[in-house]
């Protein structure tokens, strides 16, 4: 075979072939291909005028969005590719169906036989979902090659054409088949593009035209991502940041070639729902470094098929990309709005250079072309290349950084999900619902359990906020609205309410609850239910109650650890955006501040895992370090005793270590010291302290908590330890923390508590054997 290329410009037609004429006419087959960016009439006129100049010839046409004619890229031009076979037959067919699976069935039945080699086939750039049109051509004919493209209109994106013979059409796709047993055929693509950013989903889409991405329009999305300038002048300017995924494990672009009224966005191919994604960014040296991937190559003519957006995006450098093809047969094509290549079966690519090498003849030429791509520019263009390379390289990194903490947040969510299966399963066992309260409008949440305390079909929704104080008996309501004024206070509160069910049954609840602030405004309220009505046994009940309480408790010791980091990224955050609003913003500061959000991120982090320590059960018996107990509670309480001005001293025996239950025993001085807390609320004292002592006497340890909080009355000294019993006011205490330190230490830990009272505070101590292991 043999391939003649010529360049079309203005009035040359006529004398354009008048050299290769004979010898083009004396061949077997003659196959012509035209790529014009010319208007439509100078188009036609160039098809007519070589339907009547070589009459035998096969001739497939594209408008195109930019020429390919040897080493050099034009535009507003039309390259005319001249192709004689000498063992090669070729057909040709036009389909036009309005299903583009089935005009690809309909093309590929009326020229696929079984010594058929290649496709070289043209669809209509718009209109077309390339991808459904190459379908229904591999359901006919997998064994067969396809190469060609979507044909394009200079970026206008108004009309495409493509040719048969001597017409032209806006809507269909042309093709010619190849039948040869001698013909050789090699497909090559080339990418180029990188992904950037994170990734994402497409949540609605139907084939090619794409509703929504991450639960946004699709033009909404792009204008968050890459702003309004590129979003305004879309598809053009989206043709450059196209969309990647993966399709059996090749990366594969999607490029728009429609921006609809209704924001959503079509595509050159489908991308369906729950596709994953990632926008895409033009590498310049890897497009143009090695595009031809084989060491050696059966050819004697390359056709080209390359996306609109590498000429775009490369510009001058473009031909670059180009020269190796044409330094190793004649090379034509076309810059398309969509690539067919064919690996394993025909794929619609975008962004994509595709190449298809033809030749009759067996003879091997190696492909050693190597671009040395900074040798080639200047040193400015070598800089500007460099700090490319950097940038993307940090936005490389920063995505993979992303990715990996996006994949752990997903751990932790599914970790969330059976934490949040579990908890379901203990509320259904204890018979604890939990709830919360939009402060905003007013709406309830409830558990599951919820609903089968109140005994409401779930189906029915959760009630308003009004039918739920209606339920609630008239004479309880004011303690309602009482309690929650004081959640104001942002600790946890409990109460005992009443309330009368749709089915007329009195329950009675112990509700506990705790206001949520965001921006010190209160945002919600969430809360616990325990229906008291049914329990018989008081000691379940009030296992209950002090773990809700002290669940509070740590809460509110978590609340104060996370105040000063939060203001400290909130501080850091906000001087950021001030230095980049006023235009002074550095590198070194950037790093700076994320180095510091970073590490105020891990310290919130570490508390989360410190709390996590303290609430997991522990039922074995451990050697522990007295002196490291109760570092470890401090390391909770710290924050929240230096915010109420609390001097916390230790006396502590060196080496003081005792085998017993360790959460037992931390349970019960977290009591002893936030009671001494709480005590200091009503006693006015400037030299507020607490004092922790801990000691061995004869086989017993002792430990002691003093607090000169006021001491206790002795008309209620004995009283301290009944359930129920408490000296704070109403809401603020359960009376339950120290009937079961009592309880703790007796049944738990076999050891006795007391308590004095001294002139100016309290003295708790604990007795407990110092057995070994």
């Amino acid at each position: 075979m043999k391939t003649y290329n010529y360049l079309i410009s203005e009035d040359n037609l006529s004398e354009i072939f008048s050299e290769d004429y004979e010898e083009i006419i004396q061949g077997n087959a003659i196959l012509i291909q035209v790529f014009s960016g010319q208007n439509k009439r100078r188009f036609e006129e160039i098809l007519r005028f070589l339907s009547s100049k070589f009459k035998n010839a096969k001739i497939i046409a594209s408008s195109t969005d930019g020429e390919i004619f040897e080493n050099k890229i034009f535009q507003f031009t039309t390259v005319v590719s001249v192709s004689i076979f000498e063992t090669t037959c070729l057909h040709l067919a036009y389909t036009q169906i309005d299903s583009d699976f089935d005009n690809g069935v309909k093309l590929a039945k009326e020229l696929v036989t079984p010594r058929t080699k290649l496709l070289i086939v043209f669809a209509d750039g718009l209109l077309c979902n390339g991808e459904e049109f190459l379908n229904g051509i591999y359901c006919v004919a997998p064994h067969v090659k396809i190469a060609g493209g979507l044909s394009g209109d200079n970026a206008k994106f108004d009309n495409c054409y493509i040719g048969l013979q001597n017409k032209l059409y806006d809507k269909g796709a042309v093709a010619v088949a190849l039948d040869s047993d001698m013909l050789h055929v090699t497909s090559l693509y080339h990418f180029g593009w990188n992904k950037v950013g994170r990734q994402h989903i497409i949540t609605k889409s139907e084939k090619n035209r794409v509703y929504t991405i991450d639960n946004m329009t699709a033009v909404d999305f792009y204008k968050k991502y890459l702003g309004s300038d590129v979003t305004d002048n879309l598809p053009v300017t989206g043709i450059e940041f196209p969309l990647i995924t993966t399709k059996n494990g090749v990366d594969v672009a999607r490029a728009i070639t429609t921006k609809h009224t209704d924001g959503s966005l079509s595509f050159a191919g489908n991308l369906l729902e729950g596709m994953k994604i990632y926008f895409g960014v033009g590498d310049a040296e890897k497009i143009v470094m090695n595009p031809v991937k084989v060491s050696n190559i059966n050819v004697e003519t390359f056709f080209i098929y390359s996306c609109m957006a590498r000429r775009r995006f490369m510009s001058g450098l473009t031909e670059d990309e180009i020269m190796p093809f044409a330094d190793l047969a004649p090379t034509s094509g076309f810059f398309t709005y969509g690539e067919f290549y064919t690996e394993k079966k025909p794929e619609l690519l975008n962004e994509t250079l595709t190449a298809i090498a033809l030749s009759e003849s067996n003879v091997i030429s190696e492909t050693n072309h190597q671009i040395n791509f900074l040798d080639k520019k200047d040193e400015d263009f070598r800089s500007k290349k460099k700090t490319y390379a950097a940038l993307m390289h940090i936005l490389d990194v920063t995505t993979k950084e992303l990715q990996e903490e996006n994949n752990k947040l997903q751990i932790l969510k599914k970790e969330l999900e059976a934490k949040n299966n579990t908890l379901a399963h203990i509320q259904e066992i204890s018979h604890i619902g939990s709830w919360e309260l939009d402060l905003k409008t007013n709406k309830i949440t409830w558990s599951k359990e919820s609903f089968k305390i109140f005994n409401r079909d779930i189906s029915l929704g959760e009630p308003s906020y009004l039918e739920f104080v209606n339920m609630v008996l008239e004479e309880d309501r004011a303690q309602l609205m009482q309690a929650q004024k004081a959640l104001n206070d942002g600790s946890v509160h409990s109460m005992e309410i009443r309330l009368k069910r749709e089915d007329g049954k009195i329950i009675t609840l112990f509700e506990s609850a705790k206001m949520v602030f965001e921006n010190n405004k209160p945002i919600k309220i969430i809360g616990t239910s325990l229906d008291l009505t049914d329990i018989k046994v008081k000691d379940n009940i009030i296992s209950q109650q002090s773990k809700l309480a002290q669940m509070g408790e740590m809460i509110n010791m978590i609340a104060h650890q996370w105040r000063q980091p939060l203001n400290a990224i909130s501080a850091s955050a906000i001087q950021l955006s001030m230095q980049n609003d006023m235009n002074i913003i550095t590198s070194e500061k950037i790093s700076e501040t994320t180095l510091f959000i970073e590490n105020m991120a891990q310290e919130m982090s570490n508390t989360i895992n410190d709390f996590m320590n303290f609430t997991k059960p522990v039922n074995e018996k451990e050697l522990i370090k007295i002196e490291q107990v109760i570092s470890d509670i401090l390391h909770l309480m710290g924050a929240q005793l230096k915010n109420h001005n609390i001097n916390f001293l230790t006396d502590v025996e060196e080496g003081l270590a005792l085998f017993t239950y360790r959460k037992d025993l931390e349970h019960v001085l977290i009591n002893f010291i936030s009671n001494a807390r709480d005590a200091f609320e009503e006693h006015e004292n400037k030299h507020k302290k607490i004092i922790f002592k801990a000691f061995r006497e004869n086989n017993t340890c002792t430990v002691k908590v003093i607090d000169n909080a006021g001491g206790i009355k002795p008309a209620i000294i004995e009283r301290i330890f009944e359930p129920y019993f408490t000296t704070k006011e109403q809401g603020k205490g359960t009376g339950l923390g120290l009937y079961m330190s009592k309880k703790i230490i007796k049944e738990n830990l076999n050891g006795d508590i007391y308590v004095h009272s001294l002139q100016d505070g309290s003295e708790f101590t604990i007795i407990l054997g110092c057995e070994s292991e």
